[in-house]
């Protein structure tokens, strides 16, 4: 179970993938969104996300007080919010186009089924959809039906949602979806994290699991990928302090560094699913582990007994595993008090 996103490797076996979101931290200017592109390829991340919406395909004007949001968003209400914050369509082509030239796969989430023409002409390779649009039936029908592979975060999400939408999706003719643990505050508070949850995620439906980050700081996803975390994404920044709806909880240039020299390391101490003596435990083992030990010179003939013997460091004779082999057997040389007693010393 993997994938190959434009050159980039995505799967259980691999170094978890490091999804630099943008989202609104362009503050509307090209040339500071240009410059997080350097920043996240600088930092050794992975992927480049942006976000393709605008304030009239998430929402409306209107006075119904359902619309106003938390006067720490910085706007009055949603559709303020996101016309702020959106990010216009002319800067997605060069954003795509530098993030490929600095070695980073570019993609973006989409939001509404009629900007879908737009992102496919972009050379899109898999598509994001987020926490807030998995129940946008119409959205993942649009998304299903390009067939390539589909990143869906599910915070807020209860089991039987997540079900759904991998239902749509699949329908659709979607290809691989790979599902984001998430949670859905800004910052989130590591007691409502919960990373175990991936687990059961990844079991109940099958599907390669990753994290989508809102924590402060480089611990919630550095603990995913040492979890299993296939992918990890997170918001990045330039300057936390900026004004913008998404700085404060953004991830600055040294916690981006810092969150791929971990997973890099975290990958290679993760290793594989596998048991057994390392080339590097060798030399340990040959002096850290037991073995029989003459207490007396033994002669030739002589049928070891248990008084005979025993189990000392270093493993240069017959292993404390198998003693029934030992007592009761005859030697066929002479063994001298505190050297190893070995299978080659038994007449067998």
């Amino acid at each position: 179970m993997s994938l190959m996103l434009e050159g980039k490797p995505l799967g259980p076996d691999e170094k978890t993938l490091l999804i630099a979101e943008v989202s609104a931290n362009h503050d509307g200017d090209l040339d500071r969104a240009l410059h997080l592109v350097d920043i996240a390829a600088d930092a050794g991340w992975d992927c480049l996300k942006l976000q393709t919406y605008n304030a009239d395909s998430l929402t409306m004007r209107s006075d119904h007080p359902s619309m106003d949001v938390q006067k720490s968003w910085g706007r009055p209400t949603l559709y303020d919010l996101y016309e702020w914050a959106h990010m216009p369509m002319e800067f997605h082509r060069p954003l795509f186009d530098k993030a490929r030239e600095r070695g980073l796969l570019p993609f973006t989430s989409i939001y509404d089924p009629r900007d879908l023409d737009f992102i496919e002409d972009l050379g899109c390779a898999v598509y994001k959809i987020a926490s807030f649009e998995m129940t946008f039936d119409d959205l993942l029908r649009a998304v299903g039906t390009t067939g390539k592979p589909v990143i869906l975060s599910t915070g807020m999400a209860t089991m039987d949602e997540i079900e759904h939408a991998l239902e749509v999706l699949d329908k659709a003719g979607s290809g691989p979806v790979v599902l984001l643990h998430c949670c859905s505050s800004y910052p989130a508070p590591f007691e409502q994290i919960n990373l175990r949850a991936m687990a059961l995620i990844g079991e109940r439906f099958g599907r390669m699991v990753g994290f989508s980050d809102h924590t402060i700081g480089s611990r919630g996803p550095l603990a995913a990928a040492a979890i299993g975390a296939v992918a990890v994404e997170k918001h990045f920044t330039d300057d936390p302090t900026r004004d913008g709806p998404d700085h404060k909880f953004s991830a600055t240039p040294d916690v981006m560094r810092e969150i791929a020299q971990g997973v890099e390391e975290i990958h290679t101490l993760r290793g594989s699913p596998e048991k057994h003596t390392t080339e590097n435990e060798v030399g340990s083992k040959a002096w850290g582990r037991r073995s029989a030990f003459a207490l007396h010179d033994l002669p030739a003939g002589h049928v070891v007994a248990e008084e005979d013997f025993r189990f000392i460091r270093p493993s240069a004779g017959i292993p404390p595993t198998d003693k029934a082999a030992l007592v009761g057997a005859r030697l066929s040389t002479a063994v001298r008090q505190g050297h190893p007693i070995r299978y080659e010393d038994l007449d067998r």
